[in-house]
């Protein structure tokens, strides 16, 4: 059997599998990703990309073609419940405008745009980026071997196998992860909510539309109750129903000729000429996974955790699992990290991921109109959810009590464990986002007076062969709108040091003169040394 080896292996080619190669790439680490399916996913399934998740891809080159590519949906903002398309209105009420968050992050607002539009996107940027992109190709089993897993994986066209040796497997693997199974991690959480059915169809939407464009659209008759989407062609549209396993119902009974009745009395055309693309059964659900890491292999994405969609956090959080395990994994075969890093992934990724689990939860009750008074306190704004989270880990040098694990993004001050503050610097000529100064290698920012900082770095850095990037704000940064001390909670002679990922892992104390010894300790940290 053949036999070939790969630092990394990612099994599953969806929206968060894309975007750990891309990632992985981005740190100059190859990898080979094995997806099971011929192509990128056809179903619109995750909706909506978060400014926080866009920051990040935006580090590797795909936020604006994203952004392109979800022109046409601008107009797409109405919430309706109707009898049916094509019928009477129940009720219709405008969505409001993305907010506008440009004061927060270098990306102007959400994206509305679907898993569908998006995926082939990445794929594009991930073979650029030097990806070894194998769709077609399914994992057949795996098994720990001294220096990494030894697994196993088969060209579906032919039936042939061989084998892989990875130094780590990450399963991107979806909800019903087999690679999760096959290590029997336990999980929690609610588990299965409703059983859900996907009709993905072609037909001429454009006259039932008369000219309304929805980004929800909820039917009630006597034949069908669902949601019914449609696309910026207007020639293609999702319907979601709901089936009830407990009353004997089966994804089997939704035939082609059943999803055409389907199709039409939602859209409300009784002889509307339908092309059924693909019926998809799935489970609305509340799963965390117990364990994100065993050995050599991590769980991210729906393999760590399913969410309900409600509050469209599935996907984003996954893009952050990613993210950050991506530059731990980056500097452990780099031999820059110290054996106990890649136990942060859990460490930080865990808790975040469950909390955002109860929040979709109580957003689910909410919309579903069952909430207690309790529970209606107790939500937050998605935006705080998707781009306030904390880490706590021994990555980060925090001091004090820890605070709570979601802060408004406009309250962030550069405290420890947060997303480092995007204010707009000047760099030779050029506007810039503190976020552009962060990726491949952390990064120590010093005050207008923090020199001392800058050479402590510099020195600490050396000591720990560790790549260290070291800006002055006021030296090789121009600070216009005099903003970034305050955004960054640090006086002018103060330092921040800012891991790979953006976020914050020291910052210096009030009048705390600059002492080698301060940040060899804080750099170590972030490195597990």
């Amino acid at each position: 059997m053949r036999e070939e080896s790969t630092p990394v292996l990612v099994v599953g080619g969806g929206l968060v599998g894309l975007s750990t190669s891309l990632f992985l790439s981005a740190h100059g680490v190859p990898s080979v990703l094995v997806e099971r399916h011929p192509g990128t996913s056809i179903h619109p399934r995750a909706w909506g990309l978060y400014p926080r998740s866009l920051e990040l891809l935006r580090t590797v080159g795909v936020a604006d073609a994203l952004f392109q590519e979800g022109e046409g949906f601008a107009g797409h903002n109405l919430n309706g419940l109707v009898e049916s398309l094509a019928g009477r209105e129940i009720n219709i009420r405008r969505v409001p405008a993305p907010e506008d968050v440009s004061d927060i992050s270098p990306v102007p607002r959400i994206l509305s745009l679907s898993q569908d539009r998006i995926e082939p996107i990445l794929l594009a940027r991930a073979k650029e980026m030097g990806g070894d992109l194998r769709y077609g190709t399914e994992l057949v089993d795996f098994a720990p071997a001294a220096d990494g897993v030894v697994a196993t994986v088969r060209t579906r066209e032919t039936g042939t196998e061989h084998t892989i040796r990875a130094e780590y497997l990450i399963a991107a693997d979806g909800a019903h992860s087999p690679v999760r199974k096959r290590l029997d991690i336990p999980t929690r959480g609610r588990g299965t909510v409703r059983h859900q059915m996907s009709v993905l169809f072609r037909a001429e939407l454009e006259g039932p539309l008369r000219g309304r464009r929805f980004a929800v659209c909820k039917v009630e008759n006597p034949t069908v109750t669902g949601i019914l989407g449609h696309d910026d062609s207007l020639r293609q549209g999702t319907l979601i129903v709901t089936y009830h396993p407990e009353r004997g119902e089966q994804p089997s009974d939704f035939t082609p000729e059943r999803c055409v009745t389907l199709v039409r009395a939602a859209v409300g055309v009784p002889d509307l000429a339908v092309e059924i693309l693909s019926a998809l059964p799935w489970e609305m659900a509340a799963v965390l996974a117990e364990r994100f890491r065993v050995g050599r292999v991590f769980l991210v994405g729906d393999a760590a955790h399913v969410l309900p969609p409600v509050g469209g956090y599935g996907a984003n959080t996954g893009i952050q699992d990613a993210h950050n395990l991506a530059w731990k994994l980056a500097a452990t075969l780099a031999g820059s990290a110290g054996p106990d890093l890649l136990d942060t992934y859990a460490a930080e990724r865990l808790p975040v991921c469950g909390a955002t689990m109860e929040q979709a939860m109580l957003r689910l009750a909410a919309r579903a109109g069952f909430a207690t008074a309790e529970q209606k306190a107790a939500l937050i704004e998605p935006l705080t959810v998707t781009c306030g989270y904390r880490y706590r880990s021994g990555a980060i040098r925090a001091a004090g009590a820890p605070g709570p694990m979601f802060t408004d993004p406009r309250e962030l001050t550069g405290e420890p464990g947060t997303r480092a503050p995007h204010v707009v610097l000047r760099r030779n000529g050029a506007a810039i986002s503190t976020l552009d100064l962060f990726g491949t290698r952390p990064v120590l920012l010093a005050g207008a007076d923090g020199e001392p900082w800058c050479a402590a770095a510099e020195r600490a850095a050396a000591t720990l062969d560790i790549p260290l990037r070291v800006h002055r704000v006021g030296g090789d940064l121009i600070d216009t709108a005099h903003a970034w001390h305050a955004a960054y909670g640090v006086e002018p002679a103060g330092a921040v040091l800012v891991r790979p990922d953006g976020f914050v892992c020291w910052r210096s104390h009030p009048g705390e003169p600059a002492a080698d010894q301060t940040v060899h300790t804080a750099l170590a940290a972030m490195y597990a040394r």
